[in-house]
């Protein structure tokens, strides 16, 4: 009898230490699973870790955001603070001048030098503007006027920029800058032609601009839209 009860004693006890043995096999499998959340698989990359930071050297940057700042100020900003120097690449004089407007400048044809064209040559002329300085106070003034020629039919001319290097030019009151218009005439009686009547002067960074009648008569080559067209602008300098 006695014997019986050992046994079925000993039976117990084993059984009872194979469960709690399980209960600890699945408390380790629990607990290991929690350590484990929210970790990559072996061998993956997370796209979080992948991506630069916003702020770093490799993030990348809009157009936007940075051709402002490389030495292409737009008219707007220019405008604004007056302390970008003039449009398309002029740069900023450090003068601490403010810049000069369209209302403080007066435009004429002709500059120190000449710059008379000869309108019935077939070979590249050059005619001059002056601009002055009519207000009270120094001002700076560089980079491209804006260029538009009115033919007496209605046609129009924008003048491109030279390759030229702008220049930005402090102007004391009552002092002149000038710039120059390269000019291709036409004398071909079936060229495609411009026979200006006006030309609208636009000083940089300016949405105003001068309307200066035509003095030479003739006629320019139109070569709209072609790679090294013969009449250009070039950009402001010493008057």
């Amino acid at each position: 009898m006695s014997h019986r009860i050992t046994l079925r004693r000993g039976r117990k006890a084993a059984a009872a230490t194979l469960i709690a043995a399980a209960a600890a096999v699945a408390l380790t499998a629990c607990e290991g699973g929690k350590a484990d959340a929210g970790q990559s698989p072996a061998g993956s990359v997370r796209t979080d870790d992948r991506s630069p930071a916003k702020d770093s050297p490799e993030a990348p940057t809009s157009q936007d955001g940075s051709a402002k700042g490389r030495g292409t100020t737009d008219a707007r900003n220019a405008s604004s603070s007056g302390r970008n120097g003039a449009n398309n690449g002029s740069g900023n004089s450090g003068s601490g001048s403010p810049r000069c407007t369209t209302d403080t400048l007066q435009a004429g044809w002709g500059a120190d030098g000449g710059g008379r064209p000869d309108m019935h040559s077939d070979a590249q002329q050059t005619a001059a503007v002056w601009l002055k300085n009519t207000g009270s106070r120094t001002c700076t003034l560089g980079g491209f006027p804006g260029v538009q020629i009115k033919g007496n039919d209605g046609g129009t001319l924008d003048l491109p920029r030279s390759a030229k290097k702008p220049v930005t030019v402090q102007l004391k009151p009552g002092a002149h800058a000038s710039f120059t218009m390269t000019l291709l005439p036409s004398v071909n009686g079936d060229d495609k032609k411009i026979e200006p009547g006006t030309v609208l002067i636009t000083p940089p960074n300016e949405k105003k601009n001068f309307r200066l009648k035509w003095p030479y008569g003739g006629a320019i080559l139109d070569q709209s839209g072609a790679t090294h067209p013969g009449t250009y602008v070039n950009p402001i300098a010493v008057g």
